[in-house]
């Protein structure tokens, strides 16, 4: 696919000094997440390991009930909804820690158990909730929001695992392994229906599930490199200019854009101990 015309100024030189900045950092990373006398979360710890020390990505859930704790984490890590989990969970909330989350808020341990978590049946279980609390779905209120949430959402989900986890699976693969403007068709259709989710928390949830293409890095790059892009108007450009550009980037960097928003990510929490 040729060059966007937002892309085409970039000199290779340039990119060159990127690329060998950004494993400078990759290796500084990896020797403090092995440096135990350094503060850093255990689950970060084990990412950069993961993914910087062996190159790894995202390990797929091999069930539909953690499918779906996977997908509705990403769906709920926008600001509002992440500190009002935190605030519930003690710490940023994995998949894992969902379901308890959601059985204290609304006080239903119908959330507890793995079977409740099909498509259907949470769609029920919230339906049901709904029902008691007559809550206004279009609140910006936490509780109100979480239920509006999961009763689109399941619907969505449902949808789309009709055939089952694995065809789900291979219809990412495919979308994954698209053109940029088809991965982003893919990303803007998925959650129209849902209130409050959008491209950037879907992209969220399918780089969480090995999807290494459905990031977007712009936002990082603007911040870490300016030099490298020399985009005055870079806050012009629409959603879907940003995420292609992102891929552009990345490409050229020879990095996925998962594994470099995630450097990018990663080295903004602990470079604080470059100087240690």
């Amino acid at each position: 696919m040729a060059k966007s015309k937002l892309i085409q100024h970039i000199n290779q030189n340039k990119i060159n000094e990127i690329h060998a900045e950004l494993m400078i950092r990759r290796e500084k990373l990896i020797k403090f997440a092995y440096d135990q006398n350094l503060k850093i979360d255990k689950l970060d710890r084990e990412c950069i390991i993961s993914y910087f020390e062996h190159w790894g990505i995202p390990k797929r859930p091999k069930d539909i009930p953690t499918l779906m704790k996977t997908f509705f984490t990403s769906c709920f890590s926008y600001a509002i909804l992440r500190n009002y989990l935190i605030s519930v969970a003690g710490s940023i909330p994995t998949p894992s820690m969902l379901p308890n989350c959601l059985a204290e808020i609304y006080s239903k341990e119908e959330f507890l158990r793995d079977q409740n978590w099909m498509p259907s049946k949470l769609h029920d279980i919230t339906s049901r909730i709904q029902q008691k609390e007559n809550f206004d779905l279009k609140s910006n209120e936490p509780k109100p929001r979480i239920i509006s949430v999961i009763l689109k959402g399941s619907q969505e989900m449902e949808k789309r695992l009709e055939y089952g986890i694995e065809k789900f699976y291979q219809e990412l693969d495919e979308i994954n392994n698209s053109t940029a403007e088809e991965i982003w068709k893919y990303v803007s259709e998925f959650p129209k229906q849902i209130y409050n989710v959008g491209p950037a928390l879907l992209c969220d949830f399918l780089k969480n599930i090995g999807c290494d293409r459905f990031v977007k890095v712009d936002y990082h790059l603007k911040k870490e490199f300016p030099y490298l892009l020399g985009l005055d108007d870079c806050k012009k450009l629409t959603e879907k200019e940003h995420f292609i550009l992102s891929l552009e980037i990345s490409s050229m960097l020879k990095m996925s854009p998962f594994h470099l928003d995630h450097l990018l990510y990663q080295w903004g929490r602990y470079k604080k101990y470059e100087l240690r």
